[in-house]
């Protein structure tokens, strides 16, 4: 019985653990993907990416410009997407539960995952307490 629910576990874990993509980045952009730093700029400023946030590891070097491009370049596209926001700033305000940003994640899965496991847990602990009642 032993090997059995061992068995089971494990091999849950390994049809769970094969059929996640947790941190996996689809569609991985590198910085050969795009032609020049102007395009750079607009795929990092277009999806929020910052030093902290950078799932395609376009900031190799960790220091908040996207495949070594020049502060005065990301400083002047940055002013220019700041003249642009203000603008735009009062139609995006009333806009409510857009589109969610490719990086997020397959939360359902990961709670399927997590009650799969609990439950297991529930059941050895069940079947522990009836074998020293």
């Amino acid at each position: 019985m032993k090997k059995g629910l061992l068995s089971m576990v494990t091999f849950s874990f390994l049809f769970v653990g094969s059929s996640l993509s947790v941190g996996a980045v689809e569609n991985d952009k590198d910085c050969g993907d795009f032609g020049s730093h102007e395009a750079v700029l607009e795929f990092w400023f277009a999806n929020g990416y910052s030093e902290d946030n950078d799932p395609h590891g376009l900031d190799r070097d960790n220091d908040g410009l996207a495949c070594e491009v020049s502060q005065s370049e990301y400083d002047s596209y940055a002013a220019s997407q700041k003249d642009d926001d203000t603008s735009e700033e009062a139609t995006e305000e009333s806009e409510e539960g857009g589109e969610l940003p490719d990086t997020a994640s397959n939360g359902p899965l990961m709670m399927l995952f997590g009650a799969g496991l609990a439950g297991a847990g529930s059941l050895l602990l069940f079947r522990r307490k009836s074998q020293n009642a």
